[in-house]
């Protein structure tokens, strides 16, 4: 069995990512991330995390749904996901990487192997998707794959 963080990424998306691969989970007020030039627009800015600079991802827009500009629900602060990763084998050197979700609904306890391959779903979602799960209400979560995420990353 496996804990997974589950969140909304917008009013028609709640996503999973497994607990394991987080450092944190951060309240931030909009107007504290600094806006960076030249930068994909799914990326925020960077955010000053105990002195580390941190990227901010729109993971709504990055993943093709409504931008958090465009969400019903604006508030002062939001949620952001830290996800890390491991920059080499040899080191034990890592970077993080801050996902700005709408909503944070709890933990799932699943096995992977009732996790299943994507069917049907968008060309921009596909390179960050696991799979889903459904629950036993027959509502839909996707399984995010955070390494894809960090792959999208400017160098």
């Amino acid at each position: 069995m496996t804990q997974f963080l589950k969140f909304n990424v917008s009013p028609d998306m709640t996503a999973l990512l497994p607990v394991d691969q987080m450092v944190a989970v951060l309240k931030i007020e909009a107007a504290k991330i600094t806006a960076m030039p030249h930068l994909p627009p799914w990326v925020m800015g960077i955010y000053n995390w105990r002195g580390e600079v941190l990227w901010i991802v729109d993971t709504a827009k990055l993943l093709g749904v409504s931008p958090w500009q465009q969400q019903p629900t604006l508030t002062a602060r939001y949620d952001v996901l830290l996800i890390e990763k491991q920059l080499s084998e040899e080191t034990v050197e890592r970077c993080c990487l801050g996902l700005w979700v709408r909503e944070i609904e709890g933990i799932e306890l699943l096995s992977l192997d009732v996790i299943q391959s994507p069917t049907v779903v968008s060309e921009t979602l596909v390179p960050f998707l696991r799979g889903y799960w459904l629950n036993s209400t027959g509502e839909m979560f996707t399984l995010l794959d955070s390494p894809a995420i960090f792959d999208r990353m400017p160098a």
